[in-house]
């Protein structure tokens, strides 16, 4: 038995975490023998499963969820960051500091919007009740400060395309 031979039954005696482990590192590390080896120790087993086209599609689901989530929370902690940068700017005078985080905010606030509008743009097209997306979340439909502010227009497209390609299959 050759030290190749015995390296490859030693990967049979690995556990799946293991092994996946051990094959993300030869992945990362490029090393095409040493991953085709830990691949061909992973046992090969017969599964019964719900349909793969199901699991898929609540795979995407719960994929676009996520990726609305986290948008959802970055802008808001941005536009949060910056009322309150703009605050700070108003009690040390800086007028001109102040004004651009003001905008910064009203921005932050116009991308919430969109963010939203693509969201119900996209569950109406695909049988998807945005207030489940939004439950996941533990979000609410977003509500601006002033009742003037509008959605970014050009965001809200780039949101609907990037959602859009999540829930293709």
């Amino acid at each position: 038995m050759n030290h190749h031979d015995r390296l490859t039954k030693a990967y049979r005696g690995l556990n799946a975490d293991q092994l996946a482990a051990l094959a993300f590192h030869y992945m990362t590390d490029t090393n095409k023998l040493e991953f085709e080896r830990v691949s061909s120790a992973v046992p090969v087993k017969t599964y019964t499963c719900p349909d793969v086209d199901y699991l898929a599609r609540l795979d995407n689901f719960t994929r676009f969820s996520a990726f609305w989530a986290i948008e959802h929370w970055r802008l808001r902690c941005r536009k949060a960051e910056m009322l309150a940068a703009a605050l700070a700017g108003l009690r040390r005078g800086d007028d001109e500091k102040t004004d651009a985080l003001i905008e910064a905010h009203e921005q932050a606030e116009n991308y919430l919007l969109a963010l939203d509008a693509a969201l119900v743009a996209i569950c109406q097209g695909k049988g998807i009740d945005p207030a489940d997306v939004r439950k996941m979340a533990g979000a609410a439909p977003f509500k601006p400060m002033r009742g003037d502010i509008e959605a970014d227009a050009e965001y809200q497209t780039d949101m609907q395309a990037n959602l859009a390609r999540l829930l293709e299959v």
